[in-house]
């Protein structure tokens, strides 16, 4: 707890000092200008096509699990789970940059590297990036509406690859695809690194006071490594702060992956609605080759006037609170509810499946500050991890979180 407050210390403090007023320099008085230097004088300075914008972010989890009696991974646990900071960078032509560095993890990780282009409709982006994932996936984790997304977003081992993206958007409609590698930290030796390509397709129309958001997803990746490394499909209880997985498939040898999906959401005034549903298929060389499946729907609503969850560009907005903290009202306060399911069961392997039922209540004082709490009830069946013989049970999961952004 002390480590958090001192990093929120050290992030808040350098914001809500007050600027040193420099003392006036007395002087002669400076003579009339000519007539073409004040007009000069009078003329706006030509701004910058070169912008540089920090970025920060800092999320502190609380969480506890019960469970039966003798459960492995049950009790109170906390974490510091993201401390980034990074740099936004516009440069002349439509070019962007982000630079962005996770250091909570050992050694420091990249989050995003990469250079961009956009114009007219067309974006190509190059470097470490996030590579058309599900809908609760491409929402950044600032705005995600339960502490950790659902269930199938890990447990299907999303990521942000490295790798060449392009898109395209016009009106309400909006398609991307590209092929990437590994992650920046595991280049290391380019004859075993993977290659996948991905696309994903959105329609987002309007139907009266109603946004709506329709998309469809591909993923197909060649795991050069499959023969040494094995792959598992697997999933914490909602928090990020237990290492237990109380729902996990036995490494497999996968040469190839092709994960595949749906998603619909939509907002109307105070309410959101969310669903996607994926398939993971993995292929294995003289073994049977499973399928893996995923879905989630979720519904939410704003108790304070006037708010509303932005959803647009295939993914959900920051929260801005129509009468935040500073400005004389309360923020914004949200309820959401949600069914988790997940089943890693298939082709005579068995992870398990899980049933859950999660609520969450989030509220946002100003549009940089976040206080979020939840509860799930997880059923599992075929669980990983037995108790007393028995892989059919369930846990409850309370947890909580404090965030900053800038």
């Amino acid at each position: 707890m002390r480590h958090f407050l001192l990093a929120t210390a050290g992030f808040l403090l350098p914001l809500g000092a007050p600027a040193l007023a420099a003392e006036p320099v007395q002087g002669p008085p400076n003579p009339s200008p000519a007539a073409s230097d004040a007009e000069s004088a009078k003329a706006p300075a030509k701004k910058s096509e070169w912008e540089f914008k920090p970025r920060w972010r800092l999320q502190y989890d609380f969480a506890n699990v019960s469970g039966p009696a003798g459960l492995a991974g049950t009790g109170h646990s906390e974490e510091l789970r993201r401390a980034q900071l990074g740099v936004d960078i516009k440069m002349p032509g439509g070019f962007s940059a982000r630079v962005e560095g996770e250091f909570t993890a050992d050694p420091i990780e990249f989050v995003d590297a990469y250079v961009a282009w956009n114009g007219d409709g067309i974006n190509v982006t190059a470097g470490q990036q996030k590579f058309f994932t599900p809908l609760d996936d491409m929402t950044s984790d600032l705005n995600t509406s339960f502490t950790e997304r659902a269930a199938l977003v890990t447990a299907f081992n999303f990521s942000r690859r490295t790798g060449l993206s392009a898109g395209y958007a016009k009106g309400d409609f909006q398609i991307n695809g590209g092929v990437s590698t590994d992650p920046l930290i595991q280049l290391d030796d380019v004859d075993d690194n993977s290659q996948a390509a991905h696309i994903r397709a959105v329609w987002m129309p309007k139907f009266g006071k109603t946004n709506v958001h329709l998309g469809a997803a591909y993923h197909w990746k060649h795991r050069q490594d499959s023969e040494l490394v094995p792959v598992r499909y697997r999933q914490r209880p909602l928090v990020h702060s237990v290492e237990t997985r109380y729902i996990a498939t036995p490494g497999l040898l996968a040469e190839r992956e092709q994960t595949y999906g749906v998603e619909a959401a939509a907002v109307n005034g105070p309410f959101h609605f969310a669903s996607e549903a994926y398939w993971q298929h993995a292929s294995r060389d003289g073994a049977s080759d499973p399928t893996f499946f995923g879905a989630y729907a979720e519904v939410g609503f704003f108790l304070t006037k006037g708010d509303s969850r932005p959803l647009k560009g295939g993914q959900f907005g920051a929260i801005k609170p129509k009468k935040p903290l500073d400005d004389g009202g309360i923020g914004a306060v949200q309820v959401n509810a949600r069914y988790d399911y997940l089943d890693l069961n298939d082709a005579g392997i068995t992870g398990g499946t899980q049933k859950g039922y999660m609520a969450s209540i989030i509220w946002s004082p100003t549009s940089w500050m976040r206080l979020m709490a939840q509860y799930a009830r997880l059923n599992y069946r075929d669980a990983a991890i037995a108790v007393a013989g028995d892989r059919d049970y369930g846990v409850d999961v309370v947890g909580a979180r404090v965030q900053f952004t800038y």
